[in-house]
């Protein structure tokens, strides 16, 4: 039997034009993952802004001044008395 030996330039020098076809004859399929990626990224960058803004709002959301509020032993944010839960802990306030 003959064993057929590779040197590692020549090996290398494979390698490498098997990625330069693939690239050649799959440059869609690279371009639309790097698009998709792209977009992927600003939607959860997008997001994680509404959602913290949101966290924010609930977080700020204070009583005005003359109005009856209790604070939640939990988190010690200010509740209105009407409250069952609490906005920023979600713990039942009974």
């Amino acid at each position: 039997m003959y064993r057929i030996e590779f040197s590692g330039c020549l090996t290398t020098l494979l390698i490498l034009f098997l990625i330069l076809f693939l690239i050649k004859e799959l440059w869609w399929l690279i371009v639309g993952i790097i698009i998709i990626l792209i977009v992927l990224y600003y939607a959860r960058l997008i997001y994680k802004i509404f959602f913290i803004k949101e966290t924010i709002e609930k977080e700020t959301s204070q009583p005005k001044m003359g109005e009856v509020y209790k604070v939640c032993p939990y988190c010690n944010t200010k509740v209105k008395v009407t409250a069952a839960t609490c906005p920023v802990c979600k713990h039942a306030l009974n």
